[in-house]
């Protein structure tokens, strides 16, 4: 059965040098929104003032899900163009295909999700009043853990981008 070459695209130095700044920005962009979420869902979390709560979780529910959407796909997008772009290919590499699947996992869960679970805190925070937190429920330890987790597998993917274990894959 003969098999396809390898789809490449050619990018000249300054174009790599730029799309490696863009996957650089972005995902470096996204680890540091998972920080502030991080925040957030924990001040949200620990906090007894039901305005400071509130607030919170108004800010995530504003800003979360469209900046870790526009950021994941832009490390996805500027990813698979270098991939494309260099000798390590999309699915070539094992340790590049487990970075991909980390970002397309990733991104597939804000909207399904975290955008659902911060539109129902934000729409309880509406009211402010002593209750609350009460009526918020088990929703404020939910939102901690996507800034844990996505935390931790962009680390991972840094790991892998950096150490580049692993050989070829099957496919390769």
């Amino acid at each position: 059965m003969p098999t396809s070459p390898p789809v490449r695209v050619h990018l000249g130095r300054n174009a790599r040098r730029v799309v490696l700044l863009v996957h650089l920005a972005t995902s470096l962009g996204w680890l540091g929104a998972d920080l502030v979420l991080g925040v957030l869902a924990g001040t949200g979390f620990l906090a007894e003032d039901p305005a400071l709560v509130a607030a919170c979780y108004t800010a995530l529910h504003v800003f979360a899900v469209p900046v870790l959407l526009v950021l994941g796909l832009g490390s996805l997008g500027s990813g698979l163009l270098l991939g494309l772009a260099s000798r390590w290919g999309v699915v070539r590499t094992t340790w590049v295909l487990v970075k991909l699947v980390i970002n397309l996992v990733l991104v597939a869960l804000v909207p399904v999700l975290l955008q659902p679970r911060l539109a129902e805190v934000a729409r309880q925070a509406r009211h402010v009043d002593a209750g609350l937190v009460e009526r918020l429920g088990r929703i404020p330890l939910d939102l901690l853990f996507p800034a844990v987790v996505s935390g931790t597998a962009l680390l991972v993917a840094a790991v892998l981008a950096i150490w580049k274990p692993w050989g070829p894959t099957r496919r390769a």
